[in-house]
């Protein structure tokens, strides 16, 4: 509903990036009331501002602008914040004692994200260098990652336990950090083979010329 409103009051203010600016800090001040109004946790407020805003401005001058606002202030912020739940002693003991239930996270993860690739790639006739794409592109779990971790350790139930203790956010934090390693790594990689594949005759993909001389 937010959505749809925003983008008929951005409509009526025009297309200026003061109106964009403003109307941004509108929706998200609303959806941060209305998210506590309700007793909804705040980074799902956050998310349903994003996705409200990005309704909004979809056709604005100033939705550069307001991307570079969010990439460069906002997401930084959020994963400052998320830094300072990171209890350091226990991520340590879960690299050490609980090292099978981190392996075993994200080692199902990027199988799951490698089978998803390799088996819809087949199916639709890709080579193997799309197909190491299309797993290099869904690898990374970053924000939405986060925000199901964290909702599920800050809510309790009626006896007053964690959904997801600290052993488990832990284990959810290291797959933030190598999936958002790893997925880049390979993305390059079937760039690179791409770019080969595309211009076989380029002078960075020839192959080396031997030289030889006769005696």
């Amino acid at each position: 509903m937010v959505g749809p409103l925003a983008r008929r009051v951005a409509a009526a203010l025009g297309n200026s990036e003061q109106a964009g600016f403003t109307l941004l800090l509108v929706i998200v001040s609303v959806a941060a009331i209305a998210a506590e109004a309700i007793q909804l946790e705040g980074i799902i407020g956050a998310f349903l501002a994003g996705i409200a805003v990005n309704h909004a401005v979809r056709s604005s001058n100033a939705k550069v602008k307001l991307e570079f606002l969010g990439n460069s202030i906002f997401i930084p912020a959020f994963f400052i914040v998320t830094g300072f739940l990171i209890d350091l002693r226990m991520l340590g003991q879960s690299l050490t004692t609980d090292l099978p239930l981190v392996l075993s996270i994200v080692g199902t993860l990027v199988v799951g994200k490698w089978a998803a690739a390799e088996l819809s790639g087949r199916g639709f006739g890709f080579g193997a260098t799309d197909r190491l794409l299309m797993t290099s592109l869904t690898l990374p779990q970053v924000a939405a990652t986060l925000a199901a971790a964290l909702v599920g350790y800050e809510a309790v139930n009626a006896a007053g336990e964690q959904l997801l203790d600290g052993r488990m956010l832990n284990a959810v934090l290291v797959l933030v950090v190598v999936t958002a390693v790893l997925g880049p790594v390979l993305t390059q990689r079937a760039l690179t083979r791409l770019r080969g594949r595309a211009n076989p005759d380029s002078p960075e993909h020839s192959p080396p010329v031997t030289l030889t001389t006769r005696a």
